[in-house]
């Protein structure tokens, strides 16, 4: 499933692999509380043991955090609003490194975040005198991903580790400095995640169209994260960079100057349709594109004139409608607007 405008269970940016409760808890805690949206960007791969109290543990947090995702060995119901953010695992994720490692790229997107225990102890193929092999783990994940593999970063609250197995790291493509100290979440963690993630997705989208509103999702400038959108959606206005562009499925990509009478349309279509407008008045459209002094007939020519040109650029002119004296995008077709995130959030 494509994680664009998604409703269910998809890829998110921040994948925490980790196997006990309550450093989950301790994590998901400090991680909401910076008021960001992080925890709504994450999903959390729960390696505790199957039981009554992981099913309860695992399915609080959902109802705590909302957009939160968590896969874990559920044993028992988790109710129904709940369940688009729950996924179950197999036992087989804790036996074979295979297994564990597609289930674990399975969750993340290209170029997110990996924050993993170092000591996942619930894993049955790794030998308990050699838990900092976990490392390698890491390192298949990364290699799943032709372009944009994610980073990896590691949770300890062992003591030493550079001793220990500073070598495996620096072997495994990881710095020792890779490894955070759990005892220091707010002090050294979130700023890291926050960082990372901030590089990786500085973009925001919002999509509407063809059912419930999705959250907003978090973008790259990677040409690979750009084909993603422009492939699930219908219509998308990019906007943050020197110009507009515009693109999906109903046209190819097109690139305006900022300020461009072409731009503003698109944006102005657009944004009407994501704050559930009743379009956008002919007379506007007419008056922002005609010289100083023009009448009403002019304007309205005019604002049909631009219209039409933008319905050619379609692959569906009717896409762009005109209804009550404005014009507006047709109903049941996916449109997005991506932004810089420091501007929605």
């Amino acid at each position: 499933m494509s994680w664009v405008g998604a409703t269910g269970f998809a890829r998110r940016p921040l994948v925490v692999a980790e196997d006990h409760l309550h450093h989950v808890s301790e994590l998901l805690a400090v991680l909401a509380a910076a008021g960001v949206g992080l925890v709504a960007q994450a999903t959390v791969l729960c390696l505790d043991r199957p039981g009554p109290d992981t099913t309860r543990i695992a399915a609080g947090w959902l109802e705590r955090y909302p957009g939160l995702q968590v896969a874990a060995r559920f044993d028992g119901d988790v109710p129904e609003p709940l369940r688009p953010r729950h996924a179950v695992l197999d036992a087989a994720v804790f036996e074979s490194a295979n297994r564990f490692a597609k289930a674990l790229a399975g969750l993340l997107r290209p170029g997110g975040l990996l924050l993993q225990d170092i000591q996942l102890s619930t894993l049955a193929f790794i030998p308990p005198d050699r838990w900092w092999e976990s490392i390698y783990l890491a390192t298949t994940v990364r290699g799943m991903f032709a372009e944009n593999p994610p980073t990896g970063r590691f949770l300890s609250n062992k003591r030493g580790y550079e001793a220990t197995f500073g070598r495996d790291l620096l072997d495994a493509g990881f710095d020792p400095r890779d490894v955070m100290d759990k005892s220091e979440l707010q002090e050294m963690v979130l700023p890291v995640v926050r960082a990372s993630l901030d590089r990786a997705f500085p973009l925001a989208l919002q999509v509407i169209g063809g059912g419930e509103t999705p959250p907003i999702a978090w973008v790259g400038r990677t040409e690979e994260d750009r084909r993603e959108v422009e492939s699930e959606l219908d219509l998308v206005v990019w906007c943050g960079g020197p110009g507009v562009e515009i693109g999906g499925r109903l046209l190819p990509r097109l690139s305006c100057k900022a300020g461009s009478q072409e731009a503003v349309t698109w944006t102005e279509l657009v944004e009407d349709r994501l704050r559930g407008g009743d379009g956008v008045p002919v007379l506007e459209v007419g008056t922002r594109i005609a010289p100083e002094g023009a009448g009403r007939a002019e304007i309205t020519n005019l604002a049909a004139r631009h219209v039409h040109g933008l319905r050619g650029r379609l692959r569906e002119g009717g896409a762009i409608v005109t209804a009550h004296h404005a014009y507006r995008l047709a109903d049941g077709i996916r449109i997005g607007k991506v932004q810089p995130r420091k501007t929605v959030l």
